[in-house]
């Protein structure tokens, strides 16, 4: 992140994804002109009980009347859970959390405007049937309350957890060098904050509502929120 400034270079952008996420993102900003900077501050791993119960849950799905995914990294261990284990998705109907997600599962047939756990669980539908949530361990219970409270019983399994990382050879006086950052989900906002503080470059965009709650509480008031919520939703915002 070194290099001085100049009026002719491209705007330079900090992208937190983890490490192992953070090529699609940075490829569709460098397509629109940007420079990007990947800093990754988390990085994702198995659920702590090493993902056991997340596999034993997955071979029950025929047991379930739906599958919620409520991020794009969760989205991903379904399907290659599905793949690995030979099942057939198709035999429960699927709910995701945001476009991103739903595209990642390779469809849904539940998908609410608004990114978050709660406006799924107030659009998801009146039932007295199972329902099998798979999250990351740091995931909210807005979803499964509400689902609950609808009659639905929720089996709630950890498909993977963010670990947060402290980025190497990266410090404040070359993050204030950069142009934007952009945060596309809460964890990073987190483990950025544990590392930097509230300190970022002027602009700040945030994929979803989730990830802007996250930066209110860390400090950081001043930002833009995707009005869609992809990644092709924050590079325009960047715009």
């Amino acid at each position: 992140m070194n290099g001085g400034s100049s009026d002719t270079r491209r705007p330079r952008v900090i992208v937190t994804r983890a490490a192992e996420r953070a090529g699609g993102l940075s490829a569709l900003l460098r397509d629109s002109g940007f420079e990007v900077v990947e800093v990754p501050v988390t990085i994702t791993r198995d659920a702590s009980d090493g993902g056991v119960a997340f596999v034993e849950a997955m071979r029950r799905l025929n047991e379930y009347d739906w599958l919620v995914v409520t991020s794009p990294e969760g989205a991903r261990r379904v399907v290659d859970a599905v793949e690995r284990l030979g099942l057939d998705a198709r035999i429960v109907k699927r709910a995701a959390v945001g476009t991103s997600t739903a595209t990642t599962l390779g469809g849904a047939d539940l998908v609410p405007d608004v990114q978050t756990g709660s406006s799924l669980g107030a659009v998801f539908p009146v039932g007295d049937g199972r329902v099998l949530l798979a999250v990351a361990e740091s995931a909210g219970t807005a979803f499964e309350e509400s689902a609950r409270a609808k009659g639905w019983i929720v089996d709630r399994v950890h498909s993977y957890r963010t670990v947060a990382v402290a980025p190497e050879g990266v410090d404040v006086r070359s993050v204030g060098e950069c142009d934007a950052i952009t945060f596309t989900a809460a964890s990073s906002v987190e483990a950025w904050a544990a590392v930097f503080g509230n300190v970022v470059p002027p602009r700040v965009v945030a994929m979803g509502p989730q990830t802007a709650d996250a930066l209110r509480r860390v400090g950081i008031d001043s930002f833009v929120v995707a009005a869609e919520q992809t990644l092709a939703g924050i590079v325009r915002a960047l715009g």
